[in-house]
């Protein structure tokens, strides 16, 4: 089994069941980003703010994950559950945004450094009229979209193509799929206790690949460990290369 496949069942659920009430749109990206980038000066002040989302009043919740078998991910398919961004305008909402990343080969001595990597492209995005206003280390993503950019129809597909083709720039990425939740507060809180169990998952492979910890009986993860097969085959295979 694959290091997410339970929080990756949980996401599909969770998606199948918005689909059924017709609260999911969905677009396939296929091209490049049809929007100008701003790297310099992205800066969306609050007089100029047509959407907030995941203000710190707000639920939020933003997290990626990979999954070995890459057919798994529908490649380029933006998924949009609840209102897309001009339908959104004037408004201060929660926010949810999940990335699946299907990526094959994933092992003891890779893993790491490919999270690593793959985290840190989450935030490298600079569209003209969107900035990330705060990021946490606790799975949150607070942004602001500008009046500008919702008038000239800036939206999820804009955003979710963005990050599809920034991922697909790395050679061992073979598919990207982008998930954005605007629904409702109890919807976002609901992808946030799957992020939750995602955070838990990479805190233990972080500790073992960074601290060289192999101690179980002393580990705060040791009941992670014990329920994911591919964690304990990790922590072996590091130990071993370790000793």
């Amino acid at each position: 089994m694959g290091l997410f496949d339970k929080q990756y069942s949980e996401v599909m659920a969770f998606l199948d069941n918005n689909r059924s009430q017709g609260n999911v749109s969905e677009f396939f990206h296929t091209t490049g980003t049809e929007w100008p980038t701003e790297k310099n000066r992205n800066l969306v002040l609050g007089q100029d703010t047509a959407v907030e989302l995941g203000n710190p009043k707000d639920a939020s919740t933003s997290f990626l994950m990979w999954v070995d078998e890459s057919e798994k991910v529908q490649n380029g398919r933006i998924s949009i559950v609840g209102p897309d961004l001009p339908k959104l305008s004037g408004r201060q909402v929660s926010f949810g945004k999940i990335i699946l990343v299907g990526a094959p080969d994933f092992d003891a001595d890779n893993s790491y450094d490919r999270y690593r990597e793959l985290e840190l492209l989450r935030y490298d995005i600079h569209l003209k009229g969107y900035m990330m206003r705060g990021v946490s280390q606790q799975q949150r993503e607070w942004s602001r979209v500008s009046t500008d950019a919702v008038s000239r129809g800036f939206s999820f597909k804009h955003l979710g193509g963005a990050l599809i083709d920034e991922f697909l720039r790395i050679g061992y990425v073979r598919s990207v799929e982008t998930i954005f939740v605007t629904s409702s507060r109890e919807d976002v809180l609901k992808t946030k206790a799957i992020a939750d169990d995602v955070f838990k998952l990479i805190s233990a492979m972080n500790k073992m690949a960074v601290e060289m910890s192999f101690d179980c009986d002393e580990c705060e993860y040791n009941d992670v460990c014990g329920d994911v097969a591919e964690l304990r085959s990790m922590r072996n295979a590091m130990a071993k290369k370790s000793a």
